[in-house]
């Protein structure tokens, strides 16, 4: 029976993916820093187990993966966020945030990468929508977003003619404990639940990113286009907005 193994799997996106994969019968393996909520998972299906991991520690992740053992699916979930005007979040809570959604992840793909290229495998990492621009109140964590793409842009080009399928995951907002954190209006806002679907729909196949909900990634990649002058007069309208609905 196959093996997924998901980092930040006790909420969210990681616990939705958690539960749709143990209902099609996967051996799924879930981890994170919390053991009450991972805990609080496995309860719900005998197909997950946990195994406790600061993926910050590349130690602890190496340990997690010699436990874990060989694994057909990697899904890198874990992540942090910290919303806010830059000057509000200090440099450490800046540094913070890319030492587990980047330093984190890679440390991750070095621990399971070896193994994949020889025996083949699907490599998932979990970016966001939020890592295409620069968006107000997203200056900790867009930029870690921003360079997971481009990372995994570097990466999937390096594993063209390997055993490992590479794929990125761009949401936009998922209802979760970490926006939660928003006190902005968030638009096409989706359940942790709905994100698994669309998440499972592309992994079916090879597309190298998943992205998703529809309607938000094409204003996402239409702002990309746009001159910046244009951008960032569309910017302070949605800020002046919001400031307006608090």
């Amino acid at each position: 029976m196959s093996t997924v193994w998901i980092t930040g799997g006790g909420s969210g996106i990681g616990k939705a993916l958690a539960l749709s994969f143990a209902s099609d019968g996967w051996n799924v393996v879930i981890s994170g820093r919390n053991q009450q909520r991972l805990q609080e998972v496995c309860n719900l299906s005998t197909k997950i187990r946990s195994v406790i991991c600061d993926i910050t520690n590349q130690d602890e992740v190496e340990q997690s993966q010699s436990e874990i053992g060989a694994i057909e699916l990697a899904v890198l979930n874990a992540g942090d966020y910290r919303p806010g005007p830059t000057l509000d979040c200090s440099t450490n809570e800046h540094r913070n945030i890319f030492e587990v959604n980047y330093f984190g992840t890679l440390n991750c793909i070095h621990a399971v990468l070896p193994e994949m290229k020889k025996q083949g495998g699907r490599l998932v990492v979990v970016g966001s929508l939020a890592g295409y621009i620069g968006l107000p109140n997203a200056s900790a964590y867009g930029p870690s977003k921003a360079a997971l793409i481009s990372l995994c842009e570097s990466l999937r080009a390096e594993l063209q003619d390997s055993l490992v399928t590479l794929q990125l995951i761009n949401p936009g907002f998922v209802k979760s404990t970490l926006t939660d954190r928003n006190n902005f209006n968030m638009p096409n806002l989706i359940s942790a639940e709905q994100a698994a679907i669309e998440i499972r729909r592309g992994l079916q196949g090879d597309r190298f990113e998943i992205a998703f909900p529809g309607p938000f990634v094409r204003r996402m990649k239409l702002i990309q286009m746009i001159p910046y002058r244009l951008y960032f007069y569309v910017a302070r309208k949605l800020r002046d907005r919001n400031d307006k609905r608090r």
